[in-house]
Order: structure tokens, then C-alpha cells, then sequence
């Protein structure tokens, strides 16, 4: 079970990832620490943060491809 730091986190993220993401590599780098942290104290990870935090990982990397020099 989640700490409560954990947890309020975790509601943290969801509300971020609710709205519009501004900073998407930042908004991925929260995600995943979150996920290590749960991974660290031996928690479940949600499967909604293992989405969030592939779709996070695809557009950043888009974003890197989208501003690659032609």
C-alpha cells in the first residue's frame, strides 16, 4: 500500500495529466520518479501511470523529431 506521499502524488500526477501537458519532458520526469519511488518501496504501479508515462515518452520523442534539423 502507498504512503501517503505516495499517494497524494499520485492524485497529483493524475490532476496534471488531466489538463493540457505544457512542459511534456518535465511531466514525464515526475511521472517516472514516481514510478521508481513506488517500485523502491514495493508498491503496485497503477496501470494508468505506465500508460501515462509511455504516451509521455512518445511525445517527447516526437517532439525531439519534429525539431530535428532537415
Amino acid at each position: 500500500m502507498p504512503t501517503r506521499e505516495l499517494t497524494a502524488r499520485m492524485d497529483d500526477i493524475r490532476a496534471r495529466l488531466a489538463q493540457p501537458h505544457g512542459d511534456v519532458e518535465d511531466l514525464h520526469d515526475s511521472v517516472q520518479d514516481l514510478i521508481d519511488d513506488l517500485h523502491r518501496h514495493r508498491d503496485v504501479v497503477p496501470a494508468d501511470l505506465r500508460r501515462a508515462v509511455d504516451d509521455l515518452e512518445a511525445e517527447v520523442l516526437e517532439a525531439f523529431h519534429d525539431n530535428l534539423p532537415v
